[in-house]
């Protein structure tokens, strides 16, 4: 009995030792590796306690330019103000109604709460003002404010970005909302069905149309014999599977090169080329352009989506080679995508923080740029430069030209039963020495081409500014092109359908072509847009963190692209399209609500 007590203890002894070293091992992890990322989650109630007992460091622009900073109120705390207001918001974020943006995933740094201990040591014997550290963002703010203001009222988003180094030099979401107001509007904003707090640069996940031809003109080049020899009868549709393709209003392009196919964005040419290239060898080009991969960036992103495989339908093929049927990306993945072809085939790790500083300016981290991945070989990339200059040049893409430089560039339009057109537009300037990439998307608007000026006068801007200092002397205001009729004479919104299900018509839905610049036809694809609507990972309202969440807006939840209004957790997808699960936790453990599919 004795002995079998001893035993017991000493068992009872080990288990305590064990689990002694367990706290003491989890402690030291909480220190050591998770505090930072403890410290900036939203849901820490010590956060109010400390933005109110520190003056919050402040975020710049690249050029130094005040986007947010902490002003003394009359009652000896801070007042957070915002000076770009709206034009910015998506970028800067908020704080004090919970937080986002980079007021979210630099908390810590903004805070200060590295050296902590120190300050208020300091503060205790010298009463100075404990500070938290500065943020420097690579944001251009002129470029920031031109971008927000060419968007205009339209929904959409719009991004700049240094195709040699991935820094984003503007990036713009519209609508937005005034940070400065965020906690006084919050019942709104909330529950605004436009989500005016969802980035759509970052979080918005959008059919590529036809700018996923370029995916698909590489993977020709990698499985198709003696592409440069390449031709196409194009006689206005063609029948791949169950389903025939139609170029827009069924137009007869001829006999056509791959040049000439990219120019005009011929959808017969792309889905035959898709046909031959065959569903896995496409699935692994854009594997290659990391069209699946898990990008990590300094504000919440979405992942791209492409779902085609080796044992998808030929119909599935032909829809996604012209940018259609279940693929989905983000605005800042399509500027990667055009940028990894200006740079020579490799793909940079997009980035917006550039520095951090403390309140003597001294830098504690700079951003070094690095490359993600390398895509493409620099022979490819050069191809695809020459077909994508034929677009601005005498293409779908020519109100994308320049003054004084040369663009290169790929249009693309998605198209709703019920709605107007999406309208892209993702290019590169020069082609000669490549130093600004754009992505531009505008939901619904009211005809195809739409985004194509954006991006040009935007790469024109930011070419201006380096080479002449300004953007201020020269007109960058938007003028929408005057639209025609097309040649059925159809309503704008109302053409045939392009891609038509030989078994079963009631399935059809419309895919079209561009806008050719010599007829001011209103272009192609159908699909709309989804996306995390009032899903910000960062946002939480005042006292509730989980009312965030809700899915409305313009979500592409049901087949023809149809726009609707999704607030439960049901399966709206149609042609039998798997729905993306309504919840999923991002890394600060919010619960973040995204559309079906």
């Amino acid at each position: 009995m004795h002995n079998g007590m001893k035993t017991s203890m000493k068992r009872v002894f080990w288990i305590l030792v064990v689990l002694f070293f367990l706290v003491i091992g989890t402690m030291f992890k909480l220190v050591a590796f998770d505090r930072q990322k403890i410290a900036s989650n939203s849901y820490n109630s010590r956060l109010g306690y400390e933005n109110g007992d520190f003056k919050r460091g402040s975020i710049y622009d690249t050029n130094g330019n005040v986007m947010a900073e902490s002003v003394k109120s009359s009652d000896g705390g801070y007042d957070r103000t915002y000076p770009y207001g709206e034009s910015a918001a998506n970028i800067t974020g908020y704080i004090g109604a919970g937080a986002a943006g980079i007021e979210a995933v630099e908390n810590y740094e903004l805070l200060g709460l590295d050296n902590e201990i120190s300050q208020r040591v300091k503060q205790m014997f010298s009463g100075s003002e404990m500070t938290g550290d500065d943020v420097y963002l690579t944001i251009d703010m002129d470029i920031q404010e031109l971008a927000y203001e060419l968007l205009g009222d339209n929904k959409g988003a719009a991004v700049v970005m240094d195709p040699t180094t991935g820094s984003i030099i503007a990036m713009a979401s519209t609508p937005s909302f005034d940070p400065n107001t965020v906690k006084e509007d919050w019942s709104e904003l909330s529950t605004d069905e436009d989500s005016p707090m969802l980035n759509r640069a970052t979080q918005g996940l959008y059919p590529p149309g036809s700018t996923f031809k370029i995916v698909t003109a590489l993977s020709a080049m990698r499985n198709m014999d003696d592409l440069d020899n390449f031709v196409f009868d194009c006689e206005g549709e063609v029948q791949l599977g169950d389903k025939i393709i139609h170029c827009f209003n069924s137009k007869v392009h001829g006999v056509l090169s791959i040049d000439d196919a990219m120019a005009y964005s011929c959808n017969c040419t792309f889905a035959s080329i898709g046909e031959e290239i065959g569903s896995a060898k496409l699935r692994q080009t854009a594997d290659d352009l990391n069209m699946n991969a898990d990008i990590t960036f300094d504000l919440p992103l979405s992942d791209t989506i492409v779902s085609l495989s080796r044992f998808s339908s030929m119909s599935e093929l032909a829809e996604t080679s012209i940018g259609q049927g279940k693929t989905l990306v983000t605005p800042l993945y399509m500027a990667m995508l055009i940028s990894s072809v200006a740079n020579d085939g490799v793909m940079m790790q997009p980035y917006m923080i550039e520095k951090v500083t403390d309140s003597n300016g001294n830098a504690k981290t700079t951003t070094i740029p690095k490359v993600y991945d390398t895509v493409m070989t620099p022979e490819e990339a050069d191809r695809l430069t020459e077909m994508l200059t034929e677009v601005v040049n005498r293409g779908t893409g020519t109100a994308a030209s320049l003054r004084g430089y040369q663009a290169a560039g790929k249009t693309g339009t998605a198209e709703n039963e019920n709605e107007y057109d999406h309208s892209w537009f993702v290019g590169f300037a020069s082609t000669d020495k490549p130093e600004v990439a754009v992505a531009v998307i505008l939901e619904n608007v009211s005809g195809s081409a739409r985004a194509t000026p954006i991006g040009g006068k935007l790469m024109q801007a930011v070419l201006d500014k380096k080479y002449n200092g300004d953007i201020n002397n020269n007109n960058y205001t938007y003028n929408p092109p005057v639209e025609e009729e097309p040649d059925n004479g159809d309503d704008l919104n109302s053409e045939t359908d392009i891609v038509e299900d030989v078994v079963a018509p009631e399935d059809d839905y419309v895919i079209g072509s561009d806008q050719l610049p010599d007829t001011g036809q209103n272009g192609d694809q159908t699909g709309g847009q989804t996306g995390q609507e009032n899903g910000d990972p960062n946002i939480n309202g005042p006292g509730d963190s989980t009312e965030n969440g809700e899915n409305t807006g313009n979500n592409d939840n049901t087949e023809n692209g149809e726009t609707t209004e999704n607030t439960d957790n049901t399966d709206n997808t149609g042609n039998g399209e798997q729905a993306v699960p309504n919840q999923y936790t991002d890394e600060y453990g919010h619960e973040l609500a995204i559309v079906n599919k």
